[in-house]
Formats: structure tokens, C-alpha cells, sequence
């Protein structure tokens, strides 16, 4: 039997298209997806007649499991375990892309893969679905991928339900496939994205400075560290990413003119900075949090308990001061001057810690 061919303009998506495709992959038919790689063939995971036709189609091995798509990053939580930071700095990065992310499965002793499509069409398919959708290439085991329908219904000729017709993939190659499960990670399959990009990616460090609004402390440390990692270990500075923020921050707040008074006479103009509300990625991605006061400590743990071990209270790094480093908003500017060097002394044995 021809498969049914479903053509969807990805200028103008037809939505109702969208949703009578998500609807027979929940209902248990299989079917053939583009992404920005290849095209894949779809089936609700949940129903397993549609995986093991998929299975016997390409000729796989039931032993090898299949990559879960998901319609965006923030479903990452429904299917993997808190990942390492330098797990969410890749999803950061490279997702939705052609990227596979193998982790261990939540609340599963099972290790997954999981992928987040760039693809306009199938990415409001995947959401529509609300189910789980396993979508290896579309071809034969060993055999290249499909990158058109044409080359679909030549590969399986009559045997799948549906075939979507959309904006063609554009890599034309796999995804790169990284196993983070390991103590070093490993890249499983080299693919769309450049190994050396991803290397780029595990190799670095990202450190968050916390404060209250992300317009004084915090940003005094963060352009401090970012100045003197380059004049003093300038190496390690390509490596690591400085960023801030404050646990009660308004979005997009400018600092405040003291310390960019204060930091301009240091050769840094930070008067593009604007200020941004912690949230669980910046944490997640950070490896190491310093903040300001022990409430703010408070804070991330309660938005995160197992960054516990990654944070640390800026006084400890000063030699004859271990309380939290003061707010000096409102305070006159000869307050902002002595906080100002409480931090960058601070910075300095955070250097020597790095």
C-alpha cells in the first residue's frame, strides 16, 4: 500500500496538518519525518507493534535502542537525570540541532538518547504528538540515511503509513552523538556538528556570580574575574566563561553609574550590561556559583539541592573577612569604593584558586 504523502508548506505551517500527523504517530502508525539532518522514521514508543515494525523495517538490532525526539530543550527534565553542567552548556549551545545527548534515563537504571530537532515541521509534530517518539534514520541498517521522500518511498517501497514532505534536511548527515555517562565524555558518532566544536564545549568552565539584583556585587566580580583571568592566566581565561545574576533581579536593568564609575577606572565599560533573574539553566550549567551572602547560598539550593557542592560564599575567599560582602545600594559612594575592594580582593585568591 502507498504510503500517504503529507505535504507542509514550513513558510505557512498548516496546524491542522500538524496535528493529524502527531495524532497517527500516538495512535500507532509509523511514518517518515524530515529534520535538519535526515529524515527519520517515527513511532510512538509507548506502543510497541509500531517500534517493532520500525525494527523490522531498517533491519536493526532489538538489542540497539532508538533516540528519543523531543519538541524542545525544556523537556529535557521529563527524560534524563540532572546532567553534569557542561551536559546543559551542550543543550545550550547546540540545541534544537543536530545533536544527540546519551545520559542515564530519570528514574530508569537505563541509559537514553535524546535529541531536540531544529526542524520547523517536525518539532510542532513531536509537540503534538504527547507521547514518546523514537525516530531513527529512514534507511536500511548500514545503509545511508534518506535525506528526501522520494528516497524513502524507494527504500521501503509501500511498508510505512505516512510520509511528511517538507522542508528538506540540510546537513545531510547524521547528528553527532555524544555519551555523557562516562567520566570523560565521548563522541559515539561524529555527524552534523564538528567533534572540535563539541570538545570546545566539554573542555570549558563556567562560573556564576550571584547577588541580589544583578546591578552592583555581582557584576563588579564578574568583570573583575574576567579582567584578570586574561592579564594573569590568560590560557585558562579562553576556557572559562564569567556570567552573573541576581536572585531577585528585574530583567534588563543597566548597573548602577557607581560601579561603572568604579570599573571603568580598572579599563572596563560595563555599561552594556544588563542585569538577569537566576534561573535553574544558569545554575544547572554553572560548575562553580559564588555568591554574596549566605542567603542567597539559600537560594540557589532551593531552586537546586544538588548544586550544594558548587557554591561558595565570596567572604571565604578573603583572609580577615568571612561574612557575606555587603549591598551598597543607597548607600553613599565611599560604601560602593570599599565593597568594590573587599570584591577584588576576593577575586584575586580566586584566581590563585582556579
Amino acid at each position: 500500500m502507498k504510503p500517504q504523502l503529507i505535504h507542509i508548506d514550513p513558510k505557512n505551517i498548516d496546524l491542522n496538518l500538524v496535528k493529524e500527523v502527531a495524532s497517527w504517530i500516538r495512535e500507532g502508525k509509523i511514518g517518515a519525518l524530515p529534520t535538519e539532518t535526515v529524515y527519520g522514521l517515527a513511532a510512538n514508543l509507548d506502543r510497541q507493534d509500531a517500534v517493532n515494525r520500525v525494527y523490522l523495517l531498517k533491519k536493526r538490532d532489538k538489542n540497539k535502542p532508538s533516540t528519543i525526539h523531543i519538541a524542545s530543550p525544556e523537556d529535557v527534565d521529563f527524560f534524563l537525570d540532572i546532567l553534569p553542567p557542561y551536559g546543559y552548556r551542550l543543550i545550550e549551545k547546540f540545541w534544537p540541532g543536530p545533536l544527540t545527548i546519551i545520559y542515564y534515563q530519570k528514574d530508569s537504571p537505563q541509559n537514553i538518547g535524546l535529541r531536540c530537532p531544529s526542524h520547523p515541521v517536525t518539532s510542532l509534530i513531536l509537540k503534538e504528538a504527547l507521547c514518546r517518539v523514537i525516530m531513527p534514520s529512514a534507511n536500511i541498517s548500514g545503509e545511508p540515511p534518506a535525506v528526501s521522500s522520494e528516497e524513502i518511498q524507494r527504500i521501503f517501497n509501500g511498508q510505512i503509513d505516512f510520509i511528511v514532505d517538507s522542508l528538506p534536511p540540510s546537513f545531510k548527515v547524521s547528528s553527532t552523538i555524544v555519551d555523557l555517562t562516562l567520566r570523560s565524555p565521548q563522541i559515539l558518532r561524529s555527524g552534523a556538528i564538528p567533534e572540535k566544536e563539541i570538545a570546545k564545549v566539554l573542555d570549558s568552565k563556567r562560573i556564576l556570580f550571584v547577588c541580589t539584583g544583578n546591578t552592583c556585587r555581582s557584576i563588579m566580580a564578574q568583570y573583575l574575574l574576567k579582567l584578570y583571568l586574561k592579564k594573569k592566566k590568560p590560557s585558562l581565561a579562553e576556557k572559562i566563561e564569567v556570567l552573573s545574576c541576581g536572585i531577585s533581579a528585574s530583567e534588563g536593568i543597566p548597573p548602577s553609574s557607581e560601579v561603572v564609575g568604579l570599573l571603568l577606572k580598572e579599563g572596563i565599560n560595563v555599561s552594556q550590561h544588563t542585569s538577569q533573574r537566576i534561573n535553574k539553566h544558569l545554575i544547572r550549567s554553572s560548575d562553580i556559583i559564588i555568591v554574596m551572602e549566605k542567603r542567597h547560598r539559600e537560594t540557589v539550593i532551593g531552586m537546586e539541592a544538588l548544586a550544594i557542592n558548587r557554591i561558595f560564599l565570596m567572604g571565604n575567599f578573603l583572609k580577615d573577612y568571612q561574612d557575606d560582602i555587603p549591598d551598597p545600594i543607597g548607600r553613599p559612594s565611599q560604601y560602593f569604593e570599599e565593597v568594590f575592594y573587599l570584591i577584588k580582593e576576593a577575586i584575586e585568591e580566586i584566581i590563585n584558586w582556579l
